[in-house]
């Protein structure tokens, strides 16, 4: 296993470890971008839980990780991941 990998592997396992109210599970957001920096307001059923700020840098580098991470899911899998704006016109399109 590579440093990079293995640092990965110790960064999961020490998140794994923190208390409950350090771990959040969304299913929404919102974003912003400010001459600054980046906003990321996490949402639970609609409802705000937490709020991530951080530098342009580090957000565009989650992006680009983000988007590796589904794309080897999705080639591994053989299944594409529909983004919420898909799911969205699908269910509102009426049915025969």
């Amino acid at each position: 296993m590579s440093e990079p990998d293995n640092i990965n592997l110790m960064q999961l396992q020490a998140a794994s470890e923190l208390p409950a109210d350090k771990k959040f599970y969304f299913n929404g957001f919102t974003v912003a971008i400010s001459p600054m920096d980046c906003a990321i307001v996490l949402q639970y059923n609609n409802q705000p839980i937490a709020l991530l700020s951080t530098s342009h840098t580090i957000a565009k580098t989650l992006v680009t990780q983000l988007n590796g991470l589904i794309s080897d899911f999705e080639q591994k899998t053989g299944q594409g991941i529909l983004r919420l704006d898909e799911v969205q016109a699908l269910l509102s399109k009426e049915s025969p």
